[in-house]
């Protein structure tokens, strides 16, 4: 064994290889229904440039295509649902907004709720 893979689990050591990286977060986040009827409160766990991991508080189902709004960034990523457990879902992002740029449009609802949930 090399001192790189000591005290790692096997599912730690599988983990690390991932590529993007994912990095632990503990941020809110705010999932939306891909036609903005709905909202779910949630942590991002942690997240890469592809992906990342949500909890919620209690048991949840989402739909298979969302968007995740981080609190203090001003983006929002489309993203569809990987893999679900009882209260954790891995997302995989299929495309990034900023939200500047979705004025005017039909996801400027996106931009409203970043203002009114998201507030750092």
């Amino acid at each position: 064994m090399s001192d790189s893979n000591r005290g790692e689990s096997p599912a730690q050591a599988v983990s690390e290889r991932r590529k993007p990286l994912r990095k632990r977060s503990q941020i809110r986040g705010l999932v939306v229904l891909h036609d903005g009827t709905g909202t779910v409160d949630c942590r991002i766990e942690d997240a890469s440039e592809a992906g990342a991991k949500i909890s919620f508080d209690r048991i949840r189902t989402i739909p298979e295509r969302v968007y995740l709004m981080i609190a203090g960034k001003e983006i929002a990523h489309e993203a569809v649902v990987a893999w679900v457990r009882p209260y954790e879902v891995g997302l995989n992002f299929v495309k990034t907004l900023q939200l500047e740029s979705v004025k005017n449009t039909e996801l400027q609802f996106l931009r409203r709720l970043k203002l009114e949930r998201l507030r750092n």
